[in-house]
C-alpha cells in the first residue's frame, strides 16, 4: 500500500514485485495517477490519517513525499502502523526536513540557508525566498522537523532500520527511512 504525493514513485515498488494500492486525498492526484496505473492496481480517495483497510493486512506501506503535505504527518504514520502486519515494513521517501522545507533558501552556489522558522512544525504561509509561480508559492507547505518526524515513527510502536540521504546532492533534498513493525 501506498499513500503517495509525488508521481512516478509506484515504479520501484513495481519492480520489487508488489501490487501497488494507492492512496491520496487529492481527486486531481488520483486523476494523474489512474492514467500511470497498470492492470491490477487499485486506488482509493482517502484520508492517510484514517486509511479505509482493516488492521494488519499490508507487509509493506509506502509514505511518498507527503510530510510537507498532511496536517499530521504523525496521524498519517500510526494509521500506516495499524494497517502493516507484525514483521512488515513502512517506508518513507520525502523532503529531508533540514535542509528542504519553508525555512530554507537556496543560494546560487548550491547551499541552502536556514532561516530560524526551521522549528515551526506547521503550515507555513509564502517567504520571499520562495521559488515564484511554484504550488508552494500559491499554497504554502506543512514543515515536520527532523525530531518530530522520527518520534511519528516511534510513537507508533515501530523500529527504524535505516535512515538514508540519497542522491548526490552535497546538501540533500530528500530523506529516506525504513521502520518495522515488530
Amino acid at each position: 500500500m501506498a499513500v503517495h504525493r509525488k508521481k512516478g514513485r509506484f515504479q520501484a515498488l513495481r519492480a520489487g514485485g508488489r501490487t501497488v494500492v494507492g492512496v491520496d486525498y487529492s481527486a486531481d492526484q488520483l486523476r494523474l495517477a489512474r492514467q500511470r496505473r497498470v492492470p491490477g492496481e487499485w486506488l482509493a480517495q482517502a484520508d492517510g490519517a484514517a486509511l479505509p483497510f482493516g488492521d494488519a493486512v499490508f507487509s509493506t506501506v509506502a509514505t511518498l513525499g507527503l510530510s510537507t503535505d498532511v496536517n499530521d504527518f504523525a496521524a498519517v504514520i500510526r494509521d500506516a502502523a495499524r494497517v502493516l502486519r507484525p514483521g512488515g515494513t513502512v517506508v518513507h521517501y520525502g523532503a529531508h526536513p533540514c535542509f528542504t522545507g519553508p525555512h530554507t533558501e537556496d543560494r546560487e552556489d548550491g547551499g541552502r540557508i536556514a532561516h530560524p522558522t526551521y522549528r515551526t512544525g506547521d503550515w507555513h504561509r509564502p517567504a520571499p525566498w520562495w521559488r515564484e509561480g511554484g504550488i508552494r508559492q500559491r499554497l504554502g507547505m506543512r514543515h515536520v522537523p527532523l525530531a518530530e518526524l522520527l518520534n511519528a515513527f516511534i510513537a507508533a510502536g515501530l523500529v527504524i532500520t535505516r535512515v538514508v540521504e540519497p542522491l548526490d546532492d552535497p546538501v540533500p533534498r530528500v530523506l529516506a527511512l525504513r521502520a518495522e513493525k515488530p
